[in-house]
């Protein structure tokens, strides 16, 4: 046979397939769409995380100490590095919180201040200037003039010239400093701002004027060196000089990001690949359909000599080019599918994530729109090119033997292999993801067929009365009770149960007409129980990742809401120090709305031995020093160990115990611990790599000021579920703190809860008894917490409205189909009287039905999901809203109705004459 043969047969059948062909194309593109989207999405997160590394970590290598600052002594220890050759060049930073002058701040009014030197900050590609377009660090940062990142800018409002005072303040220093400053330029977060969000740039030589010039104590040390064997060198000599701070290079924080990349990219991937399967099964459904209804030019080829092997490439060569257009469509259309969802992840995680195309992985999605339609036609095309000549010619019906139905069942085993193969080269070769995902996938998929199968075949066996039967009102009322006892456990699907055995009840006194379209509809269910199995299985999917989503959301939302109004017994936090504490006590009994308050001390500690060996022995190196399930790594551990909250327990200020915070091993502090030097440690130092600390084990910590040092006894360990009412992870008494302070001045901390009518006015009144106290509100934390899980939601929600979309196009798909295969019925109905409208209707209930009953089971299993995750996961009992649940299942079937209106509003008003004379 000619090449042009088979070119021409393919593009003609195409064409005379019409709707049929759209319906095909739109499943390859739909899913294309979703996984090459979500893949863009993935690379775009990823470029944006790696392409800048150096950039984003500050230099070659980065220094960093949250629980003691670097003082002259280290920064002459990274002077000595660069005489010696070892560095090119270093510049320390700052970073604070930073607030827009108001006397308190929420957590979502505050962002970053970075204290730098200009003349020789920063050491990487400096931030793009908005305004000055041509503006640089070192000509604007000075006399109280500041640089603003426009993320700042879009949350202040601000602009070139704007005066504000800029309070800076710290949670390790307690204390608060106000700069009368000018806003001299923007930058975008970009370059050494990359992923920094909001934050202002200040000199200095500003910010130690407004510390009466005291020596500035820095947080981090930007170090760049001339190459990456000088890097390593740098960092194993600051490891062993620095040994509390965490020294990262480049490839430290390309290593640390890669395992959270990783899990974003595969998690994007497999839902792309759900949707991708959605679409897969429309083209299996709608290949059986094209080639079904060609079944006597099928025999007729093969009776003109065609071999199986010709009809395998003329109906493969159809499928590919389907395929093909489908997966260009689709691919085109994941670049604005992707700019969406990149825009909401951005959104949510306050992520500077630039929109860059991959042409790779576009050209990369048309490929697998070809690969997957061959994959999912092959079922098809095999079972059409066995059918046999003289079967058709004598319209006799196809045999279902034994080798029949083993045929069936090993292309399918060969159509699940071919896809696993797909979904393995989708995820990168990674075998056991794409094994698991894939199989798991299908034998759920296979169980709830069964199931789907079997409420189909029920659905279609409901009857439809003509009057009033004992029989029949026995099961309506058995309908009624079920109901009853369903709502007193799940109210929403009780009073689902109770609506449609009332809906039972209607029916019969419903007219004849009526009657006959409802009786119609629930039989055509089963007469296609395939169909009708594969499209309550796409909506299934859809409906129960959204429907999971909302419903953990929701739950979740009131878990944090009921936790903070439990365990958060305070709404304002104050830290201060020398005079300031004794004027904040004055004024406390005359402080407006002042319903509870707690007064501990402060003091910023860091570890130099446990039980006599020295802390640098201690923690953990290499591979493991981050944070695992089983360890605290590096940081976690200097966390743990670093900063002691004391308790005035000689005047019985005891630590207080309760359902939130418990002692899990020794005792708690007590009146006879006064002038003792007994803490309690966080259970996390107890069970966790790499410490281990026990009841009797002792802790040595040192002082801000490098001179006080105190070696403390472990004499409890506690644990605590919720906020709690301490700021430092170490409870101690007053004496300790007290000598850990630097120069016996210590650091209070006010717990304060103040009634929310006259928050203000006693946050106000705070902020002019004691301006340089740090003053936190905790007021709105709830909205904070609850705006993250918003985003969070809708972004999740996003993503899973592809399978959902995914499962609209196999609705049309299954309509469309059943209109073409029932057009001889419909001229017939026509005939005999029914109208386009009457017709319109049962086929919109038919898919009504199969659309609620589909969004059913997926909210039941949502419900059992959403217990059994509260209970082992969050220790906590979870519900289903009935908005959501109704919502979701009348939502379900309202959208199976309408696009079942929209695909057969033209199919019902097929002339009869036309279709009897043809068909």
């Amino acid at each position: 046979m000619k090449a042009s043969m088979y070119f021409n047969y393919t593009t003609r059948s195409l064409a005379r397939g019409g709707q049929r062909t759209l319906l095909a194309i739109f499943c390859v593109a739909v899913g294309v769409m979703a996984i090459v989207a979500l893949q863009l999405v993935g690379f775009m997160i990823d470029n944006a995380f790696t392409s800048n590394v150096r950039d984003a970590n500050g230099g070659d290598v980065r220094v960093v100490s949250r629980n003691q600052p670097f003082q002259k002594e280290d920064l002459d220890e990274v002077e000595r590095l660069k005489k010696d050759g070892v560095i090119v060049s270093y510049t320390p930073v700052l970073n604070a919180q930073g607030s827009t002058g108001a006397a308190s701040s929420s957590l979502r009014e505050t962002f970053t201040v970075r204290v730098v030197d200009p003349a020789v900050y920063p050491l990487v590609t400096p931030p793009t200037f908005t305004e000055p377009q041509n503006g640089k660090i070192a000509d604007l940062l000075k006399e109280k003039q500041i640089i603003v990142s426009t993320p700042f800018v879009e949350q202040y409002k601000k602009k070139i010239g704007d005066t504000f005072d800029l309070r800076i303040g710290s949670q390790r220093a307690g204390e608060a400093r106000v700069i009368k400053v000018k806003v001299a330029g923007i930058v975008t977060d970009s370059g050494v701002l990359a992923q920094a969000g909001s934050v202002v740039l200040l000199s200095a030589n500003d910010y130690k004027a407004a510390l009466s010039n005291k020596e500035i104590t820095y947080d981090t040390i930007n170090i760049a060196t001339a190459s990456k064997e000088k890097a390593n060198e740098a960092a194993k000599q600051l490891r062993s000089a620095l040994p509390v701070a965490t020294v990262q290079t480049v490839d430290d924080a390309v290593a640390s990001q890669k395992e959270t990349l990783d899990n974003i990219r595969k998690f994007l991937e497999i839902s792309g690949l759900l949707a991708l399967l959605i679409g897969g099964v429309g083209i299996v459904n709608t290949m059986q359909v094209l080639l079904s209804r060609r079944k006597m030019e099928i025999a007729m080829l093969k009776t003109t000599g065609y071999r199986r092997f010709d009809l395998y490439l003329l109906f493969g060569l159809e499928t590919g080019l389907l395929g093909l257009i489908g997966g260009i469509i689709g691919a085109g259309a994941s670049i604005a599918v992707s700019y969406v969802v990149r825009g909401l992840v951005e959104h949510t995680f306050q992520l500077n994530i630039p929109f860059v195309i991959d042409p790779v992985i576009v050209s990369g999605g048309v490929a697998i729109g070809l690969v997957t339609a061959l994959i999912f036609g092959l079922l098809p095309i095999v079972q059409a090119a066995n059918i046999r000549p003289l079967n058709v010619i004598r319209e006799l019906p196809e045999g279902q033997g034994a080798g029949s139905r083993l045929l069936t069942v090993g292309l399918v085993l060969l159509l699940s292999v071919l896809f696993c193969v797909l979904a393995i080269i989708i995820l990168q070769n990674d075998i056991l993801l794409g094994v698991v995902s894939v199989y798991g996938t299908f034998v759920l998929l296979l169980i709830l067929s069964l199931f789907f199968s079997l409420l189909a075949l029920l659905i279609s066996k409901l009857p439809v009365p003509e009057r009033l039967t004992l029989p029949y009102t026995l099961l309506v009322v058995l309908g009624i009770a079920c109901s009853a006892g369903i709502a007193l456990l799940l109210p929403p699907f009780g009073l689902l149960l109770l609506f449609v055995s009332l809906l039972g009840l209607v029916v019969v006194f419903l007219p004849r007409t009526w009657k006959a379209n409802i009786m119609m509809a629930l039989r055509n269910l089963g007469r296609q129980r395939v169909r009708t199995t594969t499209t309550m299985l796409a909506l299934f999917v859809g409906i129960f990742t959204i429907g999971l989503i909302l419903v953990l959301g929701q739950n979740l939302r009131q878990q944090v809401n009921d936790v903070l109004a439990k365990a958060l017994s305070f709404n304002v936090i104050s830290i201060t120090s020398g005079d300031d504490t004794k004027k904040l006590q004055d004024t406390l009994p005359s402080l407006p709305g002042l319903t509870l308050s707690q007064q501990h001390t402060l003091a910023s500690t860091m570890p130099v031995a446990v039980n006599k060996k020295p802390i640098r022995e201690l923690l953990p190196s290499g591979e493991k020093d981050r944070p695992s399930t089983s360890s605290l790594g590096r940081s976690g551990t200097l966390y743990y160990l670093s900063g002691i909250e004391g308790y005035d327990v000689g005047n019985n200020q005891i630590p207080v115990m309760g359902k939130e915070t418990t002692i899990t091993a020794g005792r708690n502090l007590g009146p006879q611990d006064a002038g003792t030097d007994n803490v309690l440690v966080s259970w996390q130092l107890a069970s966790l790599d790499p410490l281990h600390l026990k009841v009797g084990d002792t802790i040595t910590l040192g002082g801000n000021d490098r001179k006080s040092m105190k070696t403390v006894t472990v004499v409890g360990i506690y644990s605590q579920t919720g906020f709690g009412t301490n700021f430092y992870p170490i409870i101690g008494t007053r004496d300790t703190v007290k000598a850990l302070s630097p120069g016996g001045v210590e650091q209070s901390i006010f717990f304060l809860k103040i009634n929310p009518e006259k928050l203000n006015a006693a946050v106000d009144k705070v902020g002019k008894v004691v301006p340089n106290a740090l003053v936190m509100n905790l007021a709105n934390l709830g909205d904070f917490i609850n705006q993250m899980l918003n985003n969070i939601l809708l972004t999740l929600t996003t993503i899973a409205s592809l399978s959902l979309i995914a499962g609209v196009i196999i609705i049309a798909n299954a309509v469309a189909l059943a209109m073409l295969e029932r057009r001889r019925e419909l001229g017939i109905l026509k005939a005999v009287g029914y109208t386009s409208s009457s017709i319109l209707g049962e086929v919109m209930l038919e898919n009504g039905v199969i659309g609620g009953a589909g969004a059913l089971v997926a909210m039941l299993l949502v419900t059992l999901s959403t217990s059994l995750l509260g209970s082992l996961v969050f220790q906590s009992s979870f519900g289903v809203s009935s908005v959501i649940a109704l919502g979701l299942i009348l939502g379900s079937a309202l959208l199976a109705m309408l696009t079942a209106a929209l695909v057969a509003w033209g199919a019902v008003r097929v002339r009869p004459l036309e279709v009897l004379r043809y068909e």
